[in-house]
């Protein structure tokens, strides 16, 4: 028997979460565990008492979307507890991701027994530290994408709509923010190399998609030890919505004014060049105003259950 700590979320998907919480619970139970729940209301409540049970516990189970799993990796990223996640968000982009079923409860408690029996995967995490990362997880891992510029402003309008849901959200948002956009102007240090430029989009990712399954760096991998660099050079509005429709295609990658490279290590600083960077988004939760550093952290995470292709 082994006992887990679970959090939910009973306010997420206009109530839905709570009967998720309690199905998620249920199928837990069925397998003898212990079960420690240590939601407490607020992301920052749950954070702090998952801190404080992490030695208590043998695996970490998250409920939810990708504000779940964003603060499960918090908890467990360079630690040896493991981390079980249960799907069931509007987007699960960290979930997609792990090879993880989504919006089925079941599925993903079998997983989970599985995992626990050692079918496990470790899988790579960003690392973001700076002056401006919101606390209490300071500094903040995520496990798919940060978002830096229009695709940050996207990211903070969208996590304020409750509808439409996955990647409609996402175009919503676009559409609401391109009138409101200007090009920035930004400083990049990556991996020893410097340089300043104008851009519409700049994106650090660990995984493939962001924005509830758009392939914004279709060449991704989660285990393959670095991260991938997105930049978008200054475009127009009009450029911008092509961009964005193409980005649903994973076609933007053919764009010569659009840049895709792999990082170990990257700064992002605003440069007085061009409009203010946004605050950065990650895995759709605020990170916190720029500079910020990222760096990938390979193997950092044990997640219970996942099945992750090796790169090719």
């Amino acid at each position: 028997m082994s006992t887990l700590g679970i959090i939910t979320n009973p306010t997420s998907a206009s109530g839905r979460g709570a009967r998720w919480g309690v199905e998620a619970r249920a199928e837990l139970a069925k397998g003898g565990h212990r079960l420690l729940d240590l939601s407490r209301g607020s992301w920052a409540a749950s954070y702090e008492a998952a801190m404080k049970a992490r030695r208590d516990i043998d695996a970490l189970v998250v409920v939810g979307g990708d504000g779940m799993a964003h603060l499960g990796l918090q908890v467990c990223a360079e630690r040896r507890l493991p981390l079980g996640i249960i799907a069931a968000g509007s987007g699960d982009d960290i979930a997609a991701s792990l090879g993880l079923p989504r919006h089925d409860i079941p599925a993903a408690v079998r997983l989970i027994e599985e995992g626990l029996a050692g079918r496990t995967t470790r899988v790579d995490v960003g690392k973001v530290d700076g002056r401006g990362v919101e606390e209490p997880a300071r500094p903040r891992y995520f496990g798919a994408v940060l978002s830096a510029g229009i695709d940050a402003a996207v990211a903070s309008y969208a996590r304020q709509i409750t509808f439409p849901r996955g990647p409609l959200k996402y175009q919503a948002a676009t559409f609401h923010e391109i009138p409101r956009y200007r090009p920035y102007g930004v400083r990049i240090k990556a991996d020893g190399r410097e340089w300043t430029q104008t851009c519409t989009l700049v994106a650090v990712a660990n995984a493939t998609v962001f924005g509830g399954g758009l392939p914004i760096s279709p060449g991704s991998s989660i285990v393959d030890g670095h991260l991938e660099l997105a930049l978008a050079e200054a475009m127009s509005r009009t450029d911008i919505i092509r961009l964005f429709m193409r980005l649903q295609k994973g076609t933007h990658v053919d764009d010569p004014r659009v840049r895709i490279v792999p990082v170990r290590q990257v700064e992002i600083t605003p440069d007085p060049s061009g409009a203010p960077l946004p605050p950065a988004f990650a895995d759709g939760e605020l990170i916190g105003a720029t500079p910020v550093s990222v760096k990938v952290v390979p193997h950092a995470l044990t997640v219970l259950g996942a099945a992750v292709a090796a790169p090719a």
